[in-house]
């Protein structure tokens, strides 16, 4: 791997960081913006475990907005992670999203098996 590829790896990593920072510090809108632009990039390149978390945090961000874009956002998170091997505890992560999404919408029954 070339030098060049390394640091847009490194770059990514560090806007993705950066963006679950804003989230931290209740600055949606930018982290938002920031997400949008990053997540055209990581997937023209193909890092499936980063799209993974973009995924995560933005089904997050969409938490206030209409359940669509919540669920539209865990679906593509599950999508890159049956794609290549998550480790457990983010594989957890999106579990545990999902039941709270499912908690939401569908009903506590639901919910309790998902997570179960």
């Amino acid at each position: 791997m070339d030098p060049s590829r390394k640091r847009t790896f490194l770059r990514q990593r560090v806007e993705a960081r950066l963006a679950a920072l804003l989230m931290e510090s209740k600055e949606y809108s930018e982290a938002l913006s920031l997400l949008t632009g990053l997540i055209k990039e990581v997937r023209r390149l193909d890092d499936k475990l980063l799209l993974v978390d973009i995924d995560l945090f933005r089904k997050q961000l969409h938490f206030s907005e209409k359940p669509a874009k919540r669920k539209a956002a865990l679906t593509a998170a599950r999508t890159a992670a049956n794609a290549i091997y998550v480790p457990p505890a983010q594989q957890g992560t999106i579990d545990l999203q999902s039941g709270i999404l499912h908690a939401e919408g569908e009903g506590l029954q639901d919910s309790l098996q998902l997570l179960l």
